[in-house]
């Protein structure tokens, strides 16, 4: 019995093995109708919080840096890897598509919203490609980076019992950036956009937010915000 025990674990351990190294391998280009570079994507650690950006796939567009666009997928972005991920139907798989081959993407979120997500080179901390999301496209746009990280905590058991000490905690960071000047941070409070501009600009800046009745406490309101100020023409200090 003990002999055929080992066995059975040998053949489950070698079967495991060759799973992992397949899903690790890139995808054949003739792996699927659009021939989309990439490779299976394999789970994340399992903590407490959400390592993506929405809980199910959303219908999306991908645009690739040869010209082609797809716009018959279904994508996740992963917050936590910076990665966009989509679900192959033909293989029953999850792909990750290689970043290089992507210069941006759209989905429709569960609101009816379309998100718009570009990539953009960052030359800051950590340089690199990143996938940025277009919250204003302009002279200067207001980009957000939807940065989810893993944080230590106190220690807690999961729902199967296992103890566990990390989190995936949101970090999303704001920039204002420009082709020139390139990006500079900013926080999503009154304070932090006013101090984006000279000192003599932000008194009739908060008359104009006052006029307008914006009164910034979030996302949403510091869009608008930056909107109306943009359209009078004053200018970020980078």
């Amino acid at each position: 019995m003990t002999l055929r025990f080992s066995n059975i674990l040998l053949l489950i351990l070698v079967w495991s093995f060759s799973q992992m190294v397949c899903a690790q391998e890139p995808m054949s280009p003739n792996w699927d109708a659009q021939k989309i570079k990439g490779v299976r994507q394999l789970p994340y650690p399992s903590y407490n919080g959400f390592p993506f950006l929405t809980n199910e796939w959303r219908p999306g567009k991908v645009e690739f840096t040869n010209g082609e666009i797809s716009d018959s997928l279904f994508v996740r972005y992963s917050s936590y890897k910076d990665e966009l991920i989509y679900y192959n139907t033909i293989a029953g798989a999850q792909i990750n598509i290689d970043k290089a081959s992507i210069n941006g993407f759209k989905f429709i979120d569960v609101d009816g919203r379309t998100r718009t997500f570009r990539k953009q080179h960052f030359d800051d901390y950590l340089k690199g490609d990143r996938y940025f999301e277009i919250l204003s496209s302009g002279e200067i746009s207001l980009l957000a980076y939807r940065k989810v990280g893993l944080t230590t905590t106190p220690a807690y058991h999961d729902a199967n019992g296992i103890l566990k000490n990390m989190n995936y905690d949101l970090n999303y960071q704001f920039y204002f950036y420009s082709q020139e000047k390139g990006y500079t941070l900013v926080r999503i409070s009154q304070s932090g956009l006013l101090s984006k501009f000279d000192k003599t600009q932000q008194r009739p800046i908060k008359k104009l937010l006052r006029k307008n009745r914006i009164k910034i406490g979030g996302e949403s309101s510091f869009i608008l915000a930056w909107k109306a100020i943009e359209k009078e023409g004053y200018k970020v200090v980078f």
